[in-house]
This record gives C-alpha cells, structure tokens and sequence, in this order.
C-alpha cells in the first residue's frame, strides 16, 4: 500500500506529511476538545509549502465521528466548535467579518460534492434585512451575510470563481467563506473531518477537475475554505504501485453519503450562523 500512496489525491494537509516539523516553517500542533481532534497546522515558509504540497497560510483539521452516527449533542458540540474556530481564524488574518460571503461550491445533484449546496441552503442570510430596515439589522447585532451558488461550469457555463469574483466586486465582502466536498486518502476521514483553511479552494480539484482556485489573489477578497471529504481515491486499494500505473482514477464515496453531506452542511452552517448571523 505505501508504494501507492504517492498517486493517491487527497485535498486534506494533515494526510501530507503533517508532523514534519524538522522542516522550517510548519508548526503543527494535536488538542482535544469535547467533540473530537484538533490537528492544526501553520505553513509559514517556501520549504515549508513545498514539503506539504499545499499553499502557505493555516490548515486546522477536526476530526469527529462519522457525521452520520453522531447524537444530536454531539452535533450541537461540533457546531460551536466550528464556530469559535472561524471566530479565531477571521482573527488571525486580521479580518473583521461585519459584510460575509458565503459560497456553496459543487454540485447540488450529485451527493458526494453537495456539501457546498446543504450548507448554502442552512445560512441565514441577512444582508437584506439590513436594506429594508437597518434598526432592525443593528438590533440583531449580527453580520451581515449573503449567500450564492454558483453552481458548476457544465450547469452554469461559467466558472464559480467569475461568479465569486463578480459578487465581491459588486457587495465588497471582508471575507469569503468557501464550502465545498473534498477527497481523502483515509476511509476514516470520510465524513468525519471538516478541513478550515486560510488559503482558498480549487474547485473541482478533488475529481481531477481543476478550475480557477478561489482564493484573496484572485477575487480580491480573504477566502476561508470549509471542506468535508466525502470521496476518495479508488487507487488507495490496491495492492502495489504496479496496479496504479496506467490506470484512471476513480472515486468512491460511503453507502451513507446522503445522510453524511446533510449533516456536514447543517454542521457548517450553523457554525457560521452562531458565529455571525442568527441562529434561531
């Protein structure tokens, strides 16, 4: 299996090389807390986003239960959770997130990358409610909040990140929240991780699908990536490097996919709306 493990995809930085903090640049640091694990990693050097594969910025990874087994108590943990986390991340990159853009990435009929799709569904928006009355907004003590989906290219004919781009143009975001479904090597990440990074997104990486990536570069706005992976890469089961090569990839996803992404979406959605929108 390890002769394979290079040609595997994964969208997650804690499956690449995720305690190698003899190279310079990569903090990495494992808490628990009351719903699971924490593993968080800073990436703050060249060597170090070399080593990892990934861009330089932070990658904090909670590992849950799979989300489909967990009570109802464990989901309203894991739901703070998520929202004191994008509370300390909007803080760290010096973001006041009074004007959001909350962006489901992926494609709402096809389960495994609708994660996006439930949970722009579960956001309150209230961005409005400051236009038709702003006592009433200022009285919610809430930010503002406005939510799309752009749907994929192939349903929309454009890119996400022209729509993304368009929108922050036009309503001048502080932050972008970008939810999509991610691919793992591990079958025990999926659904139960949800990955939060300070770097962006690249939608339509985790099927071998690259776009344009969706990051503060290329709208003009921070982007704060919330995934959850839902698939992985068919190659992790075989045997030998020898019966990768050649072959396409494919990726699978658990029989209990629809009830995983449903509770993946409410998770991350009510970590936003308690963070800064309403949540009753």
């Amino acid at each position: 299996m390890k002769n394979c493990e290079s040609n595997i995809y994964t969208d997650l930085a804690c499956e690449r090389r995720r305690a190698d903090t003899s190279v310079d640049g990569i903090e990495y640091k494992k808490t628990r807390v009351c719903c699971g694990i924490w593993e968080r990693i800073a990436v703050s050097s060249r060597e170090g986003a070399l080593s990892i594969g990934k861009p330089m910025g932070i990658y904090n990874t909670l590992h849950l239960p799979r989300m489909d087994l967990m009570d109802n108590a464990a989901i309203n943990d894991a739901k703070d959770e998520i929202a004191r986390e994008l509370c300390l991340l909007c803080e760290k990159i010096s973001v006041t997130p009074e004007r959001i853009l909350a962006v489901g990435l992926g494609n709402a009929t096809l389960t495994p990358d609708a994660v996006g799709a439930v949970a722009a569904d579960k956001i309150k928006p209230t961005m409005h409610i400051k236009s038709f009355d702003a006592d009433t907004f200022s009285a919610l003590e809430c930010s503002e909040i406005a939510v799309i989906l752009p749907r994929v290219s192939s349903q929309s004919g454009l890119d996400a990140i022209d729509t993304v781009k368009s929108m922050c143009d036009r309503l001048h975001p502080d932050v972008v929240f970008a939810i999509d479904a991610l691919a793992s090597r591990s079958a025990d990440r999926l659904g139960a991780t949800i990955q939060i990074s300070t770097t962006g997104i690249q939608p339509g990486g985790g099927l071998g699908n690259p776009k344009k990536p969706l990051t503060e570069k290329t709208v003009g706005t921070p982007v704060i990536a919330i995934g959850v992976p839902t698939i992985m890469d068919s190659t992790y089961f075989a045997k030998d490097s020898k019966q990768v090569e050649g072959r396409s990839h494919m990726f699978v996803a658990p029989k209990e996919i629809n009830d995983i992404v449903n509770v993946a979406g409410e998770i991350i959605a009510d970590g936003i709306n308690r963070a800064f929108g309403l949540c009753f």
